[in-house]
């Protein structure tokens, strides 16, 4: 029997959101809930039926940023598939039946992704209709919510690069991009399988590149952690491209990347 752990990273007031989501107790699924909470009042949030179920791992950490959180999860993990969740994810126990068939008939991979939809039904990306192997051929942003890993192919081995993602000052997305090309130079086998597996109501912040200088810093950053110098040039192209297609001006979002570049060469990752 594979033993599937979700593992929940929530802040404040999310933490209320959580016992909605979770299916009734069976014996091959878990939970890891990582809470991190800014002020000791946020701690009378903390719904009781959390604290009492037994299939639940709950630890409270002071502070926040969205990997650090994640990192602190994967730390005390002991499942053998692993997912990462923030506290609107809805899983299923048809989901999690689609997780445990999958890594039993590809007893290769290391990661698994899959499909993850709005509470309404809608899909959360165009996603492809068949199986393909990562990254050779998919042609797909990958969210955290959307991957299933083996547990001892990425604990101590592979970490969200605290740098980056929600609760961070400068770089505020990028830190499954970071991750994921960080799995491809360790040679993980990964796989995407179009099966849903998820709900969500969470908004893709990539999608905000033209827009938030948080994103637009991160997409800097990102080229420079996949490139190295040669992302001068590539942050020059997209942000001529953006332009040149009325979708955003070009100093200031090329003014942005840069940044992200200076950021990400001078501040050395902390976790």
């Amino acid at each position: 029997m594979i033993k599937v752990e979700i593992l929940i990273c929530t802040i404040n007031k999310g933490v209320v959101r959580i016992p909605d989501n979770l299916i009734a107790p069976r014996e091959d699924v878990s939970y890891v809930i990582s809470y991190q909470y800014t002020d000791e009042r946020y701690l009378e949030l903390i719904p009781q039926e959390l604290l009492e179920r037994k299939d639940v791992k709950f630890q409270k950490i002071k502070g926040r940023g969205l990997s650090a959180n994640r990192n602190r999860a994967l730390a005390v993990a002991t499942g053998d598939i692993v997912l990462f969740a923030d506290d609107d994810a809805r899983f299923s126990a048809e989901g999690f039946d689609v997780i445990s068939s999958t890594f039993e008939s590809n007893p290769d991979i290391d990661v698994a992704f899959f499909q993850a939809s709005t509470y309404t039904g809608r899909p959360l990306k165009n996603y492809p209709d068949s199986v393909v192997d990562y990254p050779n051929n998919l042609n797909m942003e990958i969210s955290a919510l959307e991957m299933a890993c083996k547990r001892t192919s990425i604990q101590n081995r592979i970490h969200f690069d605290e740098r980056f993602g929600l609760g961070c000052d400068c770089l505020t997305c990028g830190e499954q991009d970071i991750w994921l090309i960080t799995a491809e130079r360790l040679g993980l086998k990964m796989r995407y399988f179009p099966k849903k597996i998820v709900e969500t109501s969470t908004m893709l912040k990539q999608r905000m590149i033209y827009i938030d200088p948080g994103v637009q810093r991160s997409f800097g950053a990102i080229a420079w952690y996949r490139n190295g110098r040669h992302a001068y040039v590539y942050c020059f192209k997209y942000a001529l491209r953006a332009a040149r297609s009325r979708m955003a001006h070009f100093l200031p979002m090329f003014r942005q990347m840069l940044r992200g570049i200076h950021y990400i060469r001078h501040n050395s990752s902390v976790s």
